[in-house]
């Protein structure tokens, strides 16, 4: 008996992920080494082969309508599954290649320590992205996996999507020039303050921290930057919090009181594409973050 002829080709699934990551057709035509005229003609094909309307094409670019999305969903997790299928023949080609996002405190403390221990299992390549750009980077198919703080929602449809692996549980921790004493917060009312501004929910929670103990929090810098707390801590006689892994590299003239518990903590985690969760290599590195 013949069989049914396949309905479209991998590629034109590739095509169709590639124009909702980009949002236009020459954007996809760029990422993918297609002349944008190839991109819409393979896209014309795979909605006459579907049966429906894919994509509206507009002044903005192209937006999948609700049929276009689902097949696009639904190629990008084919794409991740024939990704797993060829990382598995690690002896019938080069290592596999990872690209994860991170943060800058992720890249220094956590990633580049561990590239040469990985260096026999893939081949690492880090893109440096904040925890909220890179979980993007994932959904769009322009990273494998992301180290995130924990504290990021791109929204719940498309974190439905996505594998989170907690790798770390750090404290956030008080810090203050080197002449400075403090055994509990209320011992910085006066001082002025450096926070995260609104969209921080660590300087939210500090924020709130500070009224149980009874003052409202002098903030004079609002920023997320270690380096810039740091800065402004030492010209100002500021205090702040940061998370642990921003003290690896502490100034000599700013200390960390350590012996007082916040009660705040961060989640680092690994986060990937579901399907890419049992990949090889992200496997590897999974691990290795959390012996590490």
């Amino acid at each position: 008996m013949a069989l049914d002829p396949a309905p479209t080709t991998f590629e034109r699934l590739r095509i169709l992920a590639a124009i909702e990551s980009a949002g236009t057709i020459a954007g996809a035509a760029r990422s993918l080494g297609y002349t944008p005229s190839a991109v819409s003609q393979h896209l014309a094909a795979l909605e006459r082969e579907s049966g429906a309307a894919l994509a509206e094409r507009s002044n903005r670019g192209v937006e999948l309508t609700d049929a276009g999305r689902r097949l696009a969903a639904r190629a990008t997790d084919l794409l991740d599954e024939v990704r797993n299928a060829f990382d598995e023949l690690t002896t019938s080609r080069a290592l596999p290649l990872l690209r994860v996002a991170a943060f800058p405190t992720a890249i220094s403390a956590m990633l580049l320590p561990l590239r040469e221990q990985l260096a026999a299992a893939l081949r690492l390549t880090i893109v440096h992205a904040e925890p909220g750009d890179a979980l993007r980077l994932v959904l769009d198919r322009e990273v494998d996996a992301a180290l995130t703080d924990g504290l990021i929602d791109v929204g719940a449809s498309q974190t439905e999507g996505l594998h989170r692996s907690l790798v770390r549980v750090e404290p956030i921790v008080l810090v203050g020039a080197s002449s400075r004493r403090a055994r509990s917060l209320a011992d910085c009312a006066a001082a002025p303050w450096v926070l995260g501004g609104a969209s921080s929910r660590t300087g939210q929670a500090t924020r709130r921290l500070c009224r149980e103990a009874g003052f409202e929090p002098d903030v004079i810098a609002e920023t997320e930057d270690h380096h810039v707390t740091f800065e402004v801590v030492r010209s100002t006689g500021a205090v702040s919090v940061l998370p642990d892994l921003a003290l690896a590299n502490l100034p000599p003239d700013i200390r960390a009181f350590r012996r007082l518990d916040l009660g705040l903590d961060r989640r680092i985690e690994l986060v990937t594409r579901r399907p890419l969760a049992p990949n090889p290599a992200i496997r590897s590195l999974t691990t290795a973050l959390e012996s590490a």
